[in-house]
């Protein structure tokens, strides 16, 4: 059984469904008491994303991962399967009961090995502070007995959570070893999480370009980091990276990959980020679609995706020039994103605020910020303004797209702004 487990982890990591059903098949044959009750759900939650299949209602959700735990708790799904599920809660709950169980009997390995899982969950729900404990403790624990892949799964937790804070280095520094180790293992999972990690990083930057150039590979087909589960928890950030590097085609092919879910599982998470997906890629359906995501139930146990929603939701009223509902929505993100310590997206929030502020008074705060622009970000902004893509700036200043998206950001920064349109409507593309 313990066998049997491991190896459908390890079917799903490497994103072979081959060896997940020939796993699934082989468990099936297992006399294991108690098995055979649970091994249905487990086939639905484990199996390929093409089954049509739906999972057990929620009210038995706490009944049923009690029970898989009993029988085998390797069995429980992935934190990342989990969350794209919709078990966030469940799962917590059995997960947490793990750790207490695995600190009881000193057992060094599985403890490393659930608070690798719980960190991911801690994350989706807001708790940050725990979230980076248990990453902490469990790489430190992995490194020491030597269990490299629990190791890599919580550097890709503390990865995301720097990016979510801005800390491009340490983003760096945590991916680059992962990645070293999960290619020869051809761990995909593993690979696609420092993908989505350093992709998140880039977009916090305002370098769309180089974020979509990573994220875009989560659902390559052969590519060592495409894995079909992170690329669909990755979603809302590949399709934000699409539209602002002006390739919305990739980001309809990961909305439809999302609608696909949907239909699947009809989990709530997926609906709340295919509505947020229609919003960005669909203009007219735009406001329909934000106050779709807001009303999808439990949208607000997800905390940084529920604030994220009512930011891009606010910077679409900004445009509208409706400054009060703008105002409503951005005040509530800005809240979330300050208690959670989210850096990027709270001075995102920030500089939306000031935008909607009175325009005497925000035309002085521009004014002020140009004259604090260096002349190679004053020449950025003006050729931005004009509509030409990182690239077509890139090569007419003989710069490459990276350097220019970080004087983009530079600029968007002092002038409070945060799109290329409202960088247009400051008249900079004709100041001398």
């Amino acid at each position: 059984m313990e066998l049997g487990a491991a190896a459908l982890h390890a079917g799903w990591s490497a994103a072979r469904d081959d060896l997940v059903g020939e796993t699934l098949t082989r468990l099936a044959g297992l006399t294991t008491p108690g098995l055979p009750e649970v091994l249905p759900i487990v086939r639905t939650w484990w199996g390929p994303a093409t089954d049509p299949a739906r999972a057990a209602s929620p009210a038995a959700l706490g009944d049923v991962m009690a029970h898989i735990s009993r029988v085998e708790s390797q069995l429980l799904p992935a934190s990342p399967l989990g969350l794209v599920w919709g078990l966030d809660e469940p799962l917590a709950d059995a997960v947490h009961a793990l750790v207490r169980r695995h600190r009881r009997h000193a057992d060094g390995t599985s403890l490393a090995a659930a608070l690798a899982r719980i960190a991911r969950l801690d994350i989706a729900a807001g708790r940050w502070g725990a979230a980076e404990d248990a990453a902490a403790e469990g790489l430190a624990s992995a490194e020491r007995i030597g269990a490299e892949h629990i190791a890599a799964e919580c550097r890709n937790c503390l990865g995301w959570l720097a990016a979510a804070r801005g800390d491009g280095r340490s983003v760096g520094h945590l991916t680059v070893r992962t990645l070293h180790l999960a290619g020869p293992r051809r761990d995909r999972a593993v690979s696609a999480s420092a993908h989505w990690n350093r992709g998140m990083a880039a977009l916090a930057a305002g370098r769309a370009d180089a974020a979509l150039d990573l994220l875009a590979r989560l659902d390559e087909h052969g590519h060592e980091a495409a894995h079909p589960i992170i690329a669909l928890l990755a979603s809302l950030d590949t399709i934000e990276a699409a539209v602002h590097a002006r390739r919305p085609e990739i980001g309809r092919r990961r909305a439809e990959a999302l609608d696909a879910w949907v239909r699947r599982t009809g989990a709530h998470w997926a609906i709340f980020t295919a509505h947020l997906a229609r919003a960005l890629l669909d203009e007219p359906a735009a406001e329909r679609s934000y106050r779709a995501a807001l009303d999808v139930p439990g949208a607000s146990r997800r905390p940084f995706d529920h604030a994220r929603a009512r930011l891009l939701y606010g910077e679409w009223l900004r445009r509208q020039r409706r400054r009060r509902d703008a105002r409503q929505q951005l005040d509530a993100a800005a809240e979330t994103f300050h208690a959670l310590g989210a850096r990027p997206m709270l001075e995102r929030a920030r500089r939306e605020q000031r935008l909607i502020m009175a325009p005497a008074r925000r035309d002085t705060a521009v004014g002020t910020g140009m004259a604090t622009l260096t002349a190679q970000e004053r020449r950025v902004a003006q050729l931005a303004a004009g509509d030409l893509t990182n690239r077509e700036i890139g090569a007419r200043l003989r710069i490459s797209d990276r350097t220019v998206g970080h004087h983009l950001s530079n600029v968007f920064a002092k002038l409070g702004l945060c799109s290329r349109r409202d960088l247009a409507a400051t008249g900079i593309s004709g100041r001398s």
